[in-house]
């Protein structure tokens, strides 16, 4: 057998590990599931014992799948989901309290006080971001100020990869997409953190591991305890990872400026690869350093809080008797436009382009003609409204992309989904049916880090895709609908704000 690399993603509902040839064959895969801890609605709290348990699982089950030498391993990488606050660790490295993710969204007082203070344009300057309770330095201050014996006992924030690789290295680590993803205390242009901005927040420096490093550098070797963890041998090389979601894109092969592509999740993202020197920057939009060529290239990206989840939610509701398959066969029947229904998949609020934490899910235009196929079909047409909401605004800042845009995700499967995409777009859909997702990019990195081959090796890797064209006629008629998708959120934002108020 050749030489072996493994990828590990910790994901906000489970960890997966993959085993790869170093020429990029995946020899075992195995993932663990677990769940998120909800105490409030809108909030969300990630303890690390079941991530870091399943990560050492993982990676132990696949060395046994794939009955693979340790000897061979010869590095192991791992992202994970962005970790909001990041996780609150003492002076013995136990968890404080739990991570803050990033679809929690309590800190809504702590936005308020930031616009009141004067910060917005400072910081939409310095780091090419918004405020909104997504970002991670408005969970920082949350737990400052509501939680202030728990901050006293704070020597350090890592984020969930850098948590995970301390446990089986005994080093910290921080990388770039990390620290940039932490929002209103990173200079994006510097590609350093922002010590004013971080005075103007009241955070301080040394919080937070004191080197920034590349995705794929090797930060550390697995030790004696995290052999016995994860069943590696000791010394092998572990690089720093990064956040799960552009380790994804790197996983199809999103590595040039103009390559863009959507992850089709429990929520959606959308990538665009940019060159620093002539980044197109926009707070409306998510803007970090990327995976690869991490001092070079910019990304960024467009988040729906929920996507995939609306469809699941629909089915869990109504449809339990149904598979996707049944739903699918049925709505491809119904007209596009679901004759005459909008959805806003606003489900648990929205990231970009409009940064509502108040906004909701919302059906507009049912009649008594309408059956729950139009209602289904105007779900997976809401969250294809979405996407385009964030490829305008990428457009409206002059960013490169390229006519065809990959899709990824559980939600890519759908080929109905997958035309709806693209007739709502106007963009073409690539689809790579196998695809491993952010593990095959750790796998990548890992390659990268320990001097094996570079990010163009990707390239290799891909199998061939699907593409579905858009349909003219429906992009056409789409596009009216667009427009009063972003009519109906206009006229309802008002109301959203007194229905939380409410519920309060």
């Amino acid at each position: 057998m050749s030489d072996v690399l493994i990828g590990t993603d910790i994901g906000t509902l489970g960890t997966k590990s993959i085993a790869c040839s170093v020429e990029g064959k995946v020899l075992a895969e195995d993932y663990i599931g677990y769940e998120i801890v909800t105490p409030k609605p809108g909030w969300a709290d990630f303890p690390m014992d079941k991530p870091l348990k399943a990560v050492c699982d993982t990676i132990k089950n696949v060395l046994a799948k794939g009955k693979i030498d340790p000897s061979i391993v010869k590095g192991l990488c791992i992202s994970g989901l962005y970790g909001g606050s990041g996780v609150p660790v003492d002076e013995e490295m136990d968890e404080v309290r739990p991570c803050i993710p990033w679809l929690d969204t309590r800190a809504i007082k702590e936005c308020d006080w930031a616009r009141e203070k004067g910060l917005e344009g400072k910081i939409a300057e310095v780091t090419g971001n918004c405020i909104h309770p997504y970002w991670g330095w408005t969970k920082m201050l949350w737990i400052k100020n509501n939680e202030p014996k728990k901050w006293a006992r704070i020597k350090y924030l890592l984020t969930p990869n850098a948590f995970a690789i301390h446990h089986l290295t005994g080093n910290m680590s921080l990388d770039y997409s990390s620290a940039g993803n932490y929002g209103g205390i990173w200079d994006i242009r510097k590609n350093a953190f922002a010590q004013d901005l971080m005075k103007d927040l009241g955070l301080p420096l040394y919080i937070f591991p004191p080197d920034v490093v590349k995705s794929a550098a090797v930060v550390g070797e697995v030790d004696a305890k995290g052999a016995m963890m994860c069943g590696l041998r000791k010394g092998t090389p572990v690089s720093a990872g990064g956040i799960d979601a552009p380790v994804e894109a790197l996983s199809v092969g999103t590595f040039e400026v103009g390559e863009h592509t959507a992850t089709i999740g429990t929520s959606m993202c959308h990538n665009i690869v940019q060159d620093r020197s002539n980044m197109k920057l926009s707070p409306l939009l998510i803007n970090y350093p990327y995976v690869a060529d991490d001092t070079n290239k910019i990304y960024t990206f467009g988040g729906a809080a929920t996507a995939a989840a609306v469809i699941n939610w629909f089915k869990e509701q109504f449809a339990r008797d149904k598979s996707f398959k049944e739903l699918d066969e049925q709505a491809a029947k119904v007209a596009p436009g679901s004759d005459g229904i909008v959805v806003l998949p606003y489900w648990n609020g929205e990231r970009t382009p409009i940064w509502d934490p108040f906004a909701r899910g919302t059906v507009v235009g049912l009649s008594l003609f309408h059956t729950a196929a139009h209602v289904y079909r105007a779900c997976l047409e809401g969250v294809a409204f979405s996407l385009k909401d964030n490829l305008e605004t990428a457009k409206q800042i002059g960013a490169a992309l390229n006519d065809e845009m990959t899709l990824i995700g559980g939600g890519a499967k759908s080929e109905l989904w997958r035309q709806i995409f693209a007739d709502v777009t106007g963009f073409k859909m690539r689809h790579v049916a196998m695809s491993y997702g952010a593990p095959l990019g750790d796998v990548l990195l890992a390659g990268v880090g320990n001097k094996l081959f570079d990010y163009g090796e990707i390239k290799k890797w891909i199998q061939a895709a699907d593409i579905t064209p858009p349909h003219s006629e429906d992009t056409a008629k789409y596009e009216r609908y667009f427009t009063l998708y972003r009519k109906v959120y206009q006229a309802e934002k008002d109301t959203f704000k007194q229905l939380y108020a409410m519920q309060q």
